[in-house]
């Protein structure tokens, strides 16, 4: 009998796993113009290729073709070792702490290979995914596509620039991803807004900061489309913008484009009607060597009154990235961001990794104009 326990719980066992991962990312950056004197800030920083994370993973095989998971994930800053979690507010029936330890994911998820996955707390967009996804210098903290589609809010606008990544992941949400039939893949989810800032509950009601986003992709071979459409409420049941995007990339081997088209609208009623704010994307990643590989992007972002073309500011930035991989889990990178500003202002650089100012700023004596940067780390990754 004791030999049918032992193995019968070995079983058991063989059937679930869990495992511990992470990332460790570090190095030395400088930006220029982010003070109104002309200033410089320079010095180490975190996650100039990949955000440092620590992570657990755990799956249960429970038979019938099913798993159960879950994934804890906190962002973990190598420069200093705090947690990187988001301060929230509070109401009377929603309350946040004054930091999310696992804030990266924190989910419980059932699987099955016929009917999809189902995943309950907090997780990804789409929306967030693809943007990660199709952009060559995946979400690098210094020139990624996250944060140069981010805008500094433009002069005598109010659209929605500097809200538009309020969104990326989703508490208290619940999501469903398809099965792939065919190469396509739907996504869906909806849940309650992550950031501290212009998202917060109000008055009580969870409505006023709900996200609720939509996604389908499609993956034939060398060829990868998606599509994707998100909401938000703000900070009153009247608040509420919608972002729209679209996705591709064509893997030649030798080279590998990408694109991406993102449309934020305010739809707030009688609050800067027909405000918008739109980032185009193009860019590459070619492996040179075994070891080497360069990555670059262009993003313009365009905020403004689609209505109106004097009242809109354009912006744009390049990404440039090399990488050395030492070792299958070591890699050297050197990155260069590069703004061109105007009435609006690119930023090159995340603000929740890098420590010390870094956005761009208006120089003393300008009142109109964002002065342009430019970015430069080098650093080192690594993975386990």
């Amino acid at each position: 009998a004791v030999a049918a326990i032992g193995a019968f719980a070995s079983a058991a066992q063989a059937q679930s796993s869990v495992t511990v991962y992470g990332i460790v990312d570090a190095g030395y950056a400088t930006v220029s113009n982010t003070t109104a004197a002309g200033g410089s800030t320079s010095g180490v920083q975190s996650g100039g290729m990949a955000s440092p994370r620590l992570g657990f993973k755990g799956i249960e095989d429970i038979g019938g073709g099913s798993k159960v998971g879950f994934t804890l994930e906190a962002e973990i800053l190598t420069a200093n070792g705090s947690a990187d979690g988001i301060a929230g507010g509070s109401t009377t029936t929603q309350a946040f702490s004054t930091s999310q330890f696992f804030n990266r994911a924190s989910f419980l998820s059932l699987s099955n290979a016929k009917f999809g996955e189902v995943k309950i707390g907090l997780s990804n967009t789409a929306t967030y995914d693809n943007q990660i996804k199709f952009d060559p210098l995946k979400a690098a903290n210094l020139g990624g596509f996250l944060n140069t589609s981010t805008s500094a809010t433009a002069t005598g606008l109010s659209g929605p620039a500097a809200t538009q990544q309020a969104a990326n992941r989703a508490n208290n949400a619940i999501s469903y991803t398809s099965p792939s039939f065919m190469g396509v893949q739907a996504r869906f989810i909806t849940g309650e807004t992550q950031s501290a800032t212009g998202m917060n509950l109000v008055s009580g009601n969870v409505a006023y900061a709900r996200v609720t986003d939509y996604g389908l992709s499609y993956n034939l071979k060398a060829l990868d489309l998606a599509a994707t459409y998100r909401t938000t409420n703000g900070t009153s049941g009247a608040a509420a913008t919608s972002t729209t995007g679209v996705y591709g990339s064509y893997d030649f081997k030798m080279v590998k484009p990408y694109a991406i088209y993102n449309v934020t609208d305010n739809k707030t009623p009688g609050v800067a009607q027909g405000m918008n704010y739109i980032s185009k994307m193009v860019g590459a990643e070619a492996p040179i060597t075994p070891r080497i590989t360069v990555a670059a992007q262009f993003t313009q972002n365009i905020n403004g009154n689609a209505n109106t073309a004097a009242t809109s500011a354009t912006n744009s930035a390049v990404g440039l990235m090399g990488k050395y991989s030492l070792s299958k889990r070591t890699t050297l990178y050197a990155i260069g961001a590069f703004s061109q500003n105007g009435g609006a202002g690119s930023t090159l650089t995340s603000s929740s990794k890098f420590t010390g100012a870094t956005a761009p700023v208006k120089l003393t004596g300008n009142t109109t104009s964002y002065a342009d940067q430019q970015g430069y780390m080098i650093g080192v990754n690594h993975t386990f």
